[in-house]
């Protein structure tokens, strides 16, 4: 693989091209990194990363909290040397990501206007606006990222990022959109580069000319008037002239989030489209790209080809720490695939310390170790969902004797209906995995076979993990009962009972993705949602924005704020603005949620089993849900 070869960025080499993408985290009120954080970035550099960075860290609070972390004093040094040591144990280099604000982006303070480039709406509330960075501001915050990126140097650290992407405070002087002044920073494309090029001035100042310095740049904002591609050429162009020795780039803005941070739906490599025009400006300066790179293949061609020099690999390697490893020994049936389900971002943006779906040791790396079991005691697993597979592959690996039941002829419960859409091939790949694991470990798998109570007790486990999902809610309505009417599991692990005029009930995720799968295969779709808009829960920006930009972009016909009267043979009755409307209709789909049913769960309490209700069965969630509980069930059982 190319990308194991060893490279030279300045005077600082790396031992390989596999780099942990910047990424954000959060942190506590000291605004420092901690030990959490020194375990996890020591856990991907022992995983085999020849770079870690680190995500943006904010320079100076005079003018808006810091989102992460901050370095402005020696005393947030101590942390970040640890860190330093800790990755250079293992051979590989460590970057830090330096940023002068966020600017219009800011969210940790709701109440209070941030500073811009301009007078401009803040993005989480438009009704609060900005305010416009003075010009003695802006000179603070120039120096200001000279002084920290000395304080990171002296720290250990080997080279500087400059945070100039995503739209945050960097990119808000660069665009037209946002910049209106009429000083040397406004105005003109050469005066709103101003900021950006006297930060980097700044750095070889405090730094040394012959210390590292990377920037990760926007390239265009895609789907929005923030940055033309033009001017992202142009701004490469001129950062290859600058000295700098690395250039980082991706696509996307706020409005289009899925380019920013990758959504489940998007495809491996997804911004490698742009690497020939970077490569056309960039001259000889090292180029590196991200974007659900964690695809061996697709990631060795990249370079092979010469598109970029280094692969950037963040959600991937938020999953598996171990992926270099894995890859370099050709153990790629044991890594743990991302499911792009966003956990991590949208978790970490309400304040947690960032959570992985697929790898319940992420943030707790050395506190949720696993040990071998004491004694060997017998597991009865009640379901084959994942939370199911996982809390059987956990005892099994701790070297208990475990059993899994699963009533259904295939194991991945709801996630194996998840994994049936061609757009979701991560998803398919983590329940490949779960499954292997089970087999790895030894797990006796029984397959159609129901739970019930008699059975369980003359099983005689020692602890029962009920995990046998949730059942599907279907709205009584006249016409519910019909042949013609299904849930979306059955639909989509039976897609060839779909037919041609296709009704979803609901338009949640799950309706959504539905509506576009089918679609793409030719049926015609209507979305029926009695809300105001479709895909109203909370869930990742980006899958979100990304999936309605899908439905937009399909022929599904979407109607909300419409209910549901009356389900017939070929039609559906719906009520539309005080109107009724007819549909044709020879399947209908209810996605309308899940209920949970624990009167096993009960019954084995009653009976005074050691029993836990795990993922669906406890309560309808997410991926994260039932991994997470099936991971811990069987972590803390002392037997």
């Amino acid at each position: 693989m190319k990308f194991f070869e060893p490279i030279q960025i300045g005077t600082m080499r790396l031992k390989n091209r596999i780099v942990l993408a910047p990424m954000g985290t959060t942190t506590d009120s000291t605004c420092s990194f901690n030990a959490y954080d020194l375990a996890y970035y020591e856990e991907r550099a022992k995983g085999g990363a020849g770079l870690i960075m680190t995500g943006a860290v904010s320079v100076s609070d005079e003018f808006e909290p810091p989102a992460c972390q901050l370095l402005n004093s020696n005393k947030h040094v101590y942390m970040l040397h640890r860190i330093a040591e800790s990755v250079h144990a293992y051979g590989a280099k460590f970057a830090i990501q330096l940023s002068p604000g966020i600017g219009r982006m800011n969210w940790i303070d709701p109440h209070t206007a941030p500073y811009s480039a301009s007078p401009c709406p803040n993005y989480y509330n438009p009704e609060l606006i900005c305010k416009e960075l003075p010009i003695e501001g802006i000179h603070k915050l120039v120096k200001a990222m000279g002084e920290s990126a000395k304080l990171a140097k002296d720290a250990g650290v080997d080279m500087i990022e400059i945070h100039g992407y995503g739209g945050y405070l960097i990119d808000q002087f660069i665009s037209s959109k946002w910049n209106h002044r009429t000083d040397e920073y406004g105005g003109s494309f050469e005066n709103r580069q101003r900021f950006l090029f006297e930060i980097i001035d700044e750095i070889r100042k405090t730094c040394g000319k012959n210390y590292p310095i990377a920037v990760k740049v926007t390239l265009d904002s895609m789907d929005d008037d923030e940055k033309p591609l033009e001017e992202g050429l142009s701004i490469i162009k001129r950062l290859s002239q600058s000295g700098i020795d690395l250039i980082h780039y991706g696509r996307g803005s706020y409005s289009c989030r899925w380019r920013m941070v990758s959504s489940v739906y998007q495809h491996p490599g997804f911004d490698l489209e742009a690497a020939r025009l970077v490569r056309e400006v960039s001259g000889k300066v090292p180029v590196m790209a991200h974007g659900k790179l964690n695809h061996p293949d697709v990631a060795n061609k990249a370079i092979s080809d010469g598109l970029v020099d280094l692969i950037a690999i963040g959600h991937g390697l938020i999953a598996d720490p171990h992926w270099p490893n894995k890859v370099k020994e050709n153990r790629l049936d044991e890594i743990v695939p991302c499911i792009g389900c966003g956990e991590c971002h949208f978790n970490a943006m309400k304040g947690h310390p960032r959570p992985c779906a697929v790898n319940p040791l992420c943030m707790h790396e050395k506190e949720y170790q696993l040990y071998p079991a004491k004694t060997k005691k017998r597991i009865l697993v009640l379901g084959g969902g994942p939370a199911g597979l996982k809390a059987a592959a956990i005892a099994a690996q701790r070297g208990f004797d475990v059993t899994l039941w699963e009533k259904n002829q295939y194991l991945g419960g709801a996630l194996a209906a998840a994994a049936a859409m061609k757009f979701k091939k991560d998803v398919k790949d983590q329940l490949e995995y779960l499954i292997r694991q089970v087999k790895k470990y030894k797990v006796d798998i029984v397959l159609e076979k129901e739970a019930i109570l008699e059975d369980v007790l003359s099983f005689h486990p020692d602890r029962v993990i009920v995990a046998i999902g949730a059942n599907p809610v279907v709205i009584p309505i006249k016409g519910h009962d019909l042949p013609h009417v299904t849930t979306a599991i059955p639909a989509l692990l039976h897609p060839e009972t779909v037919k041609q005029n296709v009704v979803i009930i609901g338009g949640g995720e799950v309706g959504c993705e539905m509506g576009v799968e089918f679609a793409s295969k030719g049926k015609k779709v209507t979305i029926v949602e009695i809300a105001e808009d479709i895909l109203m829960a909370p869930s990742f920006v980006a899958n979100k924005q990304n999936i309605r930009y899908m439905v937009e972009h399909s022929l599904v016909h979407v109607l909300t704020s419409c209910a549901t009267k009356e389900i017939k043979e070929k039609e559906v009755i719906v009520e539309l603005n005080g109107n009724q409307e007819v549909l044709k209709a020879d399947t209908v789909i209810f996605s309308t949620g899940f209920r949970s049913e624990h009167s096993l769960f009960e019954q084995l309490i009653d009976k005074n089993i050691d029993v836990v209700e795990i993922g669906d069965s406890q309560k309808p969630g997410k991926v994260i849900d039932a991994i997470h509980q099936g991971y811990h069930c069987m972590r803390v059982y002392e037997g």
